[in-house]
């Protein structure tokens, strides 16, 4: 009999639903994607098993115990089960509308006066220091305006080389954010290291850390155009990427931190959009949220009082299934260690497992709060006609006429 044993995979849980296919561009920002941080995560194992082939209720137990998990994903899976902070990463979008509410046009002039401003707000005007990609500390406005000056130039020149168009974005922003106990210095000396190892050579950058809002977060401002004349060009796959060195960067430097998908951790809901998330801030009402509710009411009234479905939905709960038989897979293995740690984390995993059923999404919860509001309207309609009636009947009593519930009504 072999000893062979074969290594359980966890695409199910720590990878993206497309996060299979290649980048569209390889070449942008010198990426990797899909590999990990070799001197903390070690080598992906080739030929690791597939969850889908055994059964977490004791059924096909005999493949579970020809499989292993490896030290890495079972690092992994302790942090997940633990519920270890993750790693917020986001590209910011230059707007697209000005303060009067007309489109902006992307060509030199506006790039210039956005790539300033920028510059200016991730600086706070000067009273923050900015750090180039070549160590160099710059601060106030005149140092601010030097490298906005700098950038314009180089932008200039890519133009004329061909290597960049009117519509060339002269800057691409990154925003790499952890929660509010997190240790400030750790995230910024993360957010160097990453920034060095990424864009180091290739393209120009400055970064700020800024501690004046509820999470401390660094701005990372990369020149689009890298000096190889490669634009930089961030797809899914490369955010990921990212998100997984910024992980393993504060790892090495003592912060716990993750970056998982969020079906690995049971939420179906994406983050808010900055603008969004600024103006519910600020307490005021949100327009898109009127706007989905009129597209719930439209589809629940169009479909009987019920909520059409989606192909996403299905797709959904169909990834919601593979993540848990995964985990409760790796429950089953892990028991099985002669290990008490081991065995311990099974525990762990099966507890975290069996909170993962609920997949309602944003549309579903917003049909639910229609669904209540209507009935509430219901019940309301219904005590006022009840009301109605018995008002009816008092009167009808006080006139002396008979109450057509109470027989003929005639004297006999």
């Amino acid at each position: 009999m072999s000893d062979f044993k074969s290594e359980l995979g966890f695409e199910d849980c720590w990878s993206n639903p497309n996060g299979g296919r290649s980048v569209r561009s390889p070449a942008s920002g010198g990426f990797s994607t899909g590999k990990t941080d070799q001197s903390e995560e070690g080598d992906a194992s080739p030929g690791k098993q597939s969850a889908g082939g055994s059964s977490s209720n004791g059924a096909g137990r005999s493949d579970t115990q020809s499989a292993s998990i490896s030290t890495t994903d079972k690092a992994r899976l302790a942090r997940v089960v633990r519920g270890v902070p993750e790693v917020m990463v986001k590209v910011s979008k230059p707007a697209k509308m000005d303060k009067h509410g007309n489109p902006i046009r992307v060509n030199r002039k506006t790039e210039g006066a956005r790539v300033a401003a920028h510059l200016d707000y991730i600086s706070r005007n000067g009273k923050l220091a900015l750090e180039t990609g070549l160590g160099d500390v710059l601060t106030g406005k005149a140092a601010t305006a030097a490298l906005c000056a700098e950038w314009m130039q180089s932008h200039d020149e890519d133009r004329a080389n061909g290597l960049a168009s009117d519509r060339t974005r002269i800057t691409t922003g990154i925003v790499f954010s952890m929660p509010g106990n997190t240790n400030a210095a750790a995230v910024k000396d993360a957010v160097l290291a990453l920034a060095q190892q990424e864009f180091g050579g290739r393209h120009d950058y400055v970064m700020a850390l800024h501690t004046d809002a509820k999470h401390p977060h660094v701005h990372l401002t990369v020149r689009t155009v890298g000096n190889d004349g490669v634009k930089l060009n961030l797809r899914k796959a490369d955010l990921q990427h990212l998100r997984d060195t910024f992980a393993a960067k504060l790892r090495q430097r003592g912060i716990e931190a993750e970056s998982t998908p969020r079906s690995a951790r049971g939420v179906t809901r994406r983050g808010e959009r900055t603008p969004v998330y600024k103006i519910r801030q600020r307490g005021e009402a949100v327009a898109v949220d009127k706007a989905k509710q009129r597209e719930v009411r439209r589809d629940v009234s169009d479909h009987g009082g019920q909520l059409s479905d989606r192909p996403w939905d299905r797709a959904i709960v169909a990834r919601r299934n593979r993540v848990m038989t995964t985990y409760s897979t790796a429950a089953v293995i892990l028991a099985q260690s002669p290990d008490p740690e081991d065995r311990a984390l099974a525990r762990a995993t099966e507890c975290f497992a069996a909170g993962l059923t609920d997949v309602t999404t944003e549309r579903a919860a917003l049909a639910r709060e229609v669904t209540v509001e209507q009935t509430e309207v219901r019940s309301r309609l219904g005590q006022v006609r009840s009301e109605d009636h018995t008002s009816a009947r008092e009167q009808g009593a006080e006139k002396d006429v008979p109450d057509p519930d109470k027989g003929p009504g005639r004297e006999r």
